[in-house]
């Protein structure tokens, strides 16, 4: 992303709404996603913090 991009974006000129899907069967694949990938960050940071602070 560049100075320019990042101006679109605020202005509101880019959307990524367009690329979400209006199936509902797509639309749950990709909150369902979203949740799995949810997940696995909060998990990352849990054993992240666990192995920097040795927590039993």
């Amino acid at each position: 992303m560049d100075i320019t991009e990042a101006l679109e974006w605020l202005d509101g000129k880019r959307s990524m709404t367009n690329i979400i899907p209006q199936d509902p069967f797509e639309t749950w694949q990709v909150r369902i996603s979203e949740a799995d990938a949810a997940m696995m960050q909060q998990a990352y940071w849990f054993v992240k913090a666990h192995e920097e602070f040795k927590v039993r």
